[in-house]
């Protein structure tokens, strides 16, 4: 039997991973040729800041007569397609992922994170930001075809089907760099990265090695705090941490009370 593709981007009230909820899924399915789209807005209890709304403008009136997330068709058509026999593909999937988890759908497909997997095999891209890959890799029209199939209009950044859309065409020209093997994409993405430079907080755009260097005690921190459910990061911290032993004992401590404070 044909596996089912699904390629998802989800908007949500921010980018907390435990405490931000869903308020758009969208997805194309995808299986041989056929594809069809799904996307609805959410409802949400949680008031949104207009530094969120500027990036998706996604306001909290246009939420007012949605149903909750578990409630929309195309959450409800993806728990349906929910197991290890499908592939789940999303760029920069830890967001997607815990948005869903949220609502209770732990996830059983298979995953592909376009943004590692073209951090691996696009080492010569210079940005893994979405729109730069489409237009580095020469995608526009394809990504303007599919569009057109599916009946949408116009391709904005930042809508979740317009980026649904993209990951389809990027995923394919990563299935090529990879000689057509779907299964070493899941492999990438399952593997443990180094990442270069941090993409959050204060020290955005500075590299893990000058931070270590000059405040390790926020390496310590960030190591307690948010790397459980961040994989490349947990093992990014560690491996700059374990430099110094004071400093891997350290945040290892630290990281036991705040897990004992959180339970």
């Amino acid at each position: 039997m044909t596996p089912t593709l699904y390629f998802v981007d989800v908007e949500s009230t921010g980018v907390d991973l435990k405490n931000d909820r869903l308020i758009q899924l969208a997805f194309l399915k995808v299986q041989g040729d056929n594809i069809e789209a799904f996307n609805d807005l959410c409802y949400t209890d949680i008031e949104m800041n207009d530094t969120v709304v500027n990036i998706h403008h996604i306001t909290n009136a246009m939420l007012e007569d949605k149903y909750w997330p578990y409630e929309t068709d195309a959450f409800i058509e993806l728990e349906k397609g929910n197991s290890l026999s499908n592939y789940f593909i999303a760029h920069g999937n830890e967001l997607d992922v815990a948005m869903l988890e949220h609502e209770e759908l732990s996830l059983e497909m298979q995953k592909i994170d376009t943004d590692k997997c073209s951090r691996l095999l696009f080492k010569e891209a210079g940005s893994y930001k979405l729109e730069d890959l489409i237009t580095r890799y020469q995608l526009t029209q394809k990504a303007e075809a599919v569009a057109k199939q599916i009946d949408l209009k116009d391709i904005d950044a930042h809508d979740a089907l317009s980026d649904a859309v993209w990951h389809y065409v990027l995923f394919e020209a990563l299935l090529e760099r990879a000689e057509g093997d779907i299964d070493a994409l899941v492999t990438l993405t399952a593997e443990p990265m180094m990442l270069e430079k941090i993409t959050f907080g204060k020290y955005k755009g500075k590299s893990f090695e000058e931070v270590f260097q000059k405040s390790p005690l926020d390496l310590v921190w960030m190591y307690a705090n948010m790397a459980q459910d961040w994989s490349d990061l947990d093992f990014t911290l560690a491996y700059w941490l374990k430099q110094k032993a004071f400093f891997w004992q350290k945040a290892q401590d630290e990281r036991k009370e705040a897990e004992q404070l959180r339970f």
